[in-house]
């Protein structure tokens, strides 16, 4: 298949991807004289959580679809994690327009059935879409230590965030 041909072909499969509804990711590469061109739809914010300590923890991660200064006050909702056991991780795909702001509000750790916190986490920096993460971006919250050392890690596409 010469260049124009494949340039045509890729142009076809991306009319009837978008046209038929298309994962929430995915990439394309269109063939050129020069090399290739990657077209990449994204349209969604991976948020994973990752209990990482020996304690349950309530990972508290509130969200919001706006980034305005109301809104990191008063988040409209919480990411619905329940309880994580030592060892959990959980992965959410969300709508890029649905998550303007995301952080961690004072996560808990528990012993195992207990209400009373044994551990305290400090709320994280409020992350916000366009200036912390992108529409595709993948933000991690890495709960670690226990006790006093209780805390948490948290990266966009694998680098952490001060």
């Amino acid at each position: 298949m010469n260049t124009k041909q494949g340039y045509r072909f890729a142009t076809a499969a991306l009319s009837i991807l978008l046209a038929g509804g298309c994962p929430a990711d995915f990439t394309i590469t269109l063939p050129t004289g020069d090399g290739t061109i990657d077209f990449v739809r994204s349209d969604i914010v991976r948020v994973e959580v990752f209990n990482d300590t020996d304690w349950e923890v309530d990972p508290r991660i509130r969200f919001d679809d706006d980034s305005n200064w109301f809104a990191q006050l008063i988040p409209a909702e919480e990411l619905a994690t329940g309880i994580l056991a030592p060892g959990e991780s959980l992965s959410f795909d969300i709508d890029c327009d649905e998550l303007g702001l995301v952080y961690s509000d004072e996560a808990g750790q528990f012993l195992f059935g207990d209400d009373v916190p044994i551990g305290q986490a400090d709320s994280t920096r409020v992350l916000t879409r366009d200036d912390d993460y992108d529409c595709g971006d993948t933000v991690l919250f890495h709960f670690l230590g226990s006790d006093d050392g209780f805390g948490v890690v948290v990266s966009v596409n694998d680098v952490v965030v001060d």
